[in-house]
């Protein structure tokens, strides 16, 4: 791109009145030397329109504007009349009328909506304006409307081509600074509004010279996109009693902050705190999500917006801004600024000029509801259920107090997002454990594979607490079929008698109220290989269970992936993101501590920016969008992140795919969970490929659109290219294994007396 060095710093016209002889004689080497230059002389038209707005009760014609001129000019000169101004960059000369009579003339349709003595008021102001984005708009309003006499403007960065989808200038100006490129627009509009530039932006070093030298500032607009420059400008903005507008371009969002008359008013309305502006030079732009959410009120940004949040860092570079709202943020600025400067206006806030809101379609969508189809757990038909057993005697039956501390330890098994999907009722020395299936319903737990593994699960801690007090388990698995609530009978002995299950690692028992899921931020930490053969033979002390683990770093960045995008798949899917907004998630601790299940936030191990990012995803309009552009892959760099920190990922499997091999999965996994607790070691579950796949292999995409499907089905074989399983095998546990510290906050467990139930013999 070529751009003549000097001439591309240039930007202030060139005054010439010929009746001055040092003017005259410039003015004529400039038309020797430049001998293509345009030569435009507008002063005869100008002076005629003055005539006539100086005139407004005799509708003056052409004619009787001729006439009033020509006998003006009788005996002047007209070149010597008026202003010659030399544009450089434009090489072009214009004769327009003298300062004062081009400005009266400029300004007369503003009039009385702006009365003649505000006017003068404020041909004494000056207006600074940082960044030239929704800057640019701001600078062209302020000087069309000519609501000061000077502007200081301050960008380090160029025009490029993807700024003209905001910026109204033309494609000869890509690659000239931005401070240059509205300062010659201004002067194209007005050659006598002063105008200085700061080309390398504003600095720590600058600051103070760009509010005060040669006059403090009467305010100051900041749209500038650094948030250190944010803070340093509003610090110093109060030091000197400034006050200080910014517009978002979103929402018609503008921020008032009156620091003129409330020097103590806190910054951004105090929605950030105290924050050093040099902490916030060397931020990513993850680093600072967090920080704009706060300073712009995220939930209450547009739809599109929050979107666009989302996706900055991966669809798009940087914050998008479109023309039309540009121009509004210009026009905003510049009407409050003008009430400002004349003392119309005296309050601090923030207002939104929302077109959308304003302007748009009445009907309103109703809200999504969950709609599960089974109903509240039936305690009066279990207990029917129960009685209805042909009861046998039975080897032995513990008492009440016993039970309920087998059963207590039971419920302190994983579940998937802690739905804790099991009743307990107990009758004559036997206990009948019940799918609560309207609790378990959700879309992670299609084919009731989920609900099984924790079933399994509970089931161990049932094995292992029973040892502790001196007793053995034999379990009936699905007495009645696998569709049945009824998922098993249990019934005790003091006597490993035959059909009684062996007990593994019975010291785990120590460790089932400590287990829990582990999202801290992890190290990967070597594991010795005498660890991982304790690991090992935990999982595969069930009959048929195997562990494979990957420690390998390109299989482990393939899993990331691979995961990653199932979480996006299930958050992005309308049933998936109503079970994890509405079901799953606990978005305060009162919420999880009212709710007694599901998955405290505070639990999730995430930074602040991610957690920030998370709180946008609630919003079901946003996943929609995001759904319809094929964005959100931010999530792919979470389960990334997780797994850069991952000592190895492992994987548990069964032979077959049926309900009694996930219920045995679950078995299995408790073991290889508590063991690496007494070893030390964090388990995250990473389960939404063994939730997701099996839709697509076992359920013809049930619950899936084409696309979902298609995409499964093509990380599916990604998977299968980087763990080779056999065609119907029952994947129960995928998961990450690292060192981390133990988390501070746990998921927890619902009432007692709501999961377990004593059933008389009269009933």
């Amino acid at each position: 791109m070529y751009h003549d060095l000097e001439l591309s710093k240039t930007y202030l016209p060139v005054f010439f009145e010929l009746s001055q002889e040092a003017d005259k004689q410039k003015f004529d080497e400039i038309i020797s030397a430049n001998t293509d230059k345009i030569v435009l002389d507008l002063f005869s038209s100008q002076k005629k329109e003055l005539f006539k707005v100086r005139n407004p009760k005799k509708k003056l014609s052409a004619a009787d504007t001729d006439a009033l001129y020509t006998t003006w000019i009788k005996g002047k000169t007209a070149d010597h009349e008026g202003i010659w101004v030399y544009y450089p960059w434009l090489n072009r000369l214009i004769h327009i009328l003298n300062r004062e009579e081009f400005i009266e003339l400029r300004t007369s349709r503003n009039q009385f909506k702006i009365t003649p003595t505000e006017q003068q008021s404020l041909f004494s102001k000056t207006i600074g304006i940082i960044g030239l984005s929704v800057g640019h708009a701001v600078a062209l309003s302020v000087a069309t409307e000519r609501i000061c006499s000077k502007l200081k403007i301050a960008d380090f960065d160029t025009i490029e081509l993807s700024n003209l989808n905001r910026i109204k200038t033309g494609i000869q100006n890509i690659g000239l600074n931005k401070c240059v490129v509205t300062a010659r627009e201004i002067a194209e509009i007005d050659p006598f509004i002063e105008i200085e530039c700061y080309l390398e932006g504003v600095t720590e070093d600058n600051i103070e010279a760009f509010l005060l030298e040669g006059g403090k500032l009467d305010i100051l607009v900041d749209e500038c996109d650094e948030l250190d420059i944010k803070l340093l400008c509003r610090n110093e903005a109060k030091k000197y009693r400034i006050p200080v507008l910014m517009e978002t371009s979103d929402r018609g969002m503008l921020d008032v902050e009156r620091f003129d008359i409330e020097p103590d008013r806190p910054i951004f309305h105090g929605l950030i705190g105290d924050l050093d502006p040099a902490k916030m030079k060397n931020l990513s732009n993850e680093q600072k999500i967090p920080l704009i959410i706060k300073i712009v009120d995220a939930k209450n940004s547009s739809l599109r917006g929050r979107v666009s949040l989302l996706e900055v860092g991966q669809s798009i570079g940087t914050w998008p801004q479109l023309a039309s709202s540009v121009t509004l943020g210009g026009g905003v600025v510049t009407d409050v600024a003008r009430r400002i400067l004349l003392n119309q206006y005296k309050e601090s806030g923030r207002y939104y000029v929302d077109t959308e809101a304003i302007i748009r379609d009445k009907t309103i969508e109703k809200a999504d509801t969950i709609q599960n189809p089974f109903q509240p757990f039936n305690l009066n038909d279990a207990a029917a259920l129960v009685a209805s057993f042909d009861h046998q005697p039975v080897p032995f039956s513990p008492d009440i107090e016993t039970i309920e501390e087998i059963v207590k330890a039971a419920c302190q098994a994983p579940s998937t997002g802690n739905d804790q999907p099991w009743k307990w009722l107990y009758r004559e020395g036997t206990l009948f454990l019940f799918h609560d299936m309207h609790r378990a319903y959700s879309f992670g737990n299609f084919d009731n594979i989920a609900s099984n593994i924790s079933f399994g699960a509970a089931f161990e801690n049932i094995i292992l607490k029973s040892h502790q007090l001196g007793l053995y388990v034999k379990k009936n698995l699905y007495p009645l079929d696998t569709s049945s609530a009824l998922v098993a009978t249990i019934q005790f002995s003091e006597t490993p008698d035959e059909g009684f299950e062996k007990v593994f690692s019975p010291e785990s028992v120590n460790i089932i109220y400590d287990r829990c899921t582990n999202r801290n931020p992890s190290e990967a930490v070597p594991i010795s290989s005498e660890d991982f053969d304790a690991l090992k033979a935990a999982a595969e002390s069930v009959t048929g269970a195997g562990l494979i683990i990957i420690k390998d770093a390109v299989q482990m960045d393939a899993l990331a992936e691979i995961i990653g995008a199932c979480d996006r798949i299930r958050l992005l899917n309308k049933n998936g993101h109503k079970d994890f907004v509405h079901k799953e998630m606990k978005w305060t601790r009162e919420e999880a501590e009212n709710s007694a299940d599901g998955i405290d936030i505070q639990t999730l191990g995430m930074d602040s920016s991610q957690l920030a990012a998370l709180s946008l995803l609630k919003d079901k309009e946003i996943v929609q969008v995001l759904k319809s552009i094929d964005g959100g892959k931010a999530l792919i760099d979470v389960s990334r992140k997780v797994i850069e920190s991952a000592s190895a990922l492992g994987i548990i499997t069964l032979p077959d795919y049926n309900p009694k091999n996930f219920f045995e999965g679950g078995i299995s996994l408790e073991r290889l969970w508590l063991k690496a607790e007494m070893l030390g070691y964090a388990i995250h579950p990473l389960i939404s490929p063994f939730y997701l796949f099996p839709r697509v292999l076992h359920g013809s995409n049930e619950g899936l659109d084409d696309d979902e499907g298609s995409k499964l089905l093509a990380l599916r074989q990604n998977f299968l290219n980087v763990i080779p399983l056999r065609n119907n095998m029952a994947e129960v546990f995928l998961f990450k294994i690292a060192k981390a510290e133990k988390p501070v906050v746990k998921s927890l467990r619902l009432p007692f007396n709501e999961t377990f139930h004593v059933v008389d013999k009269k009933s």
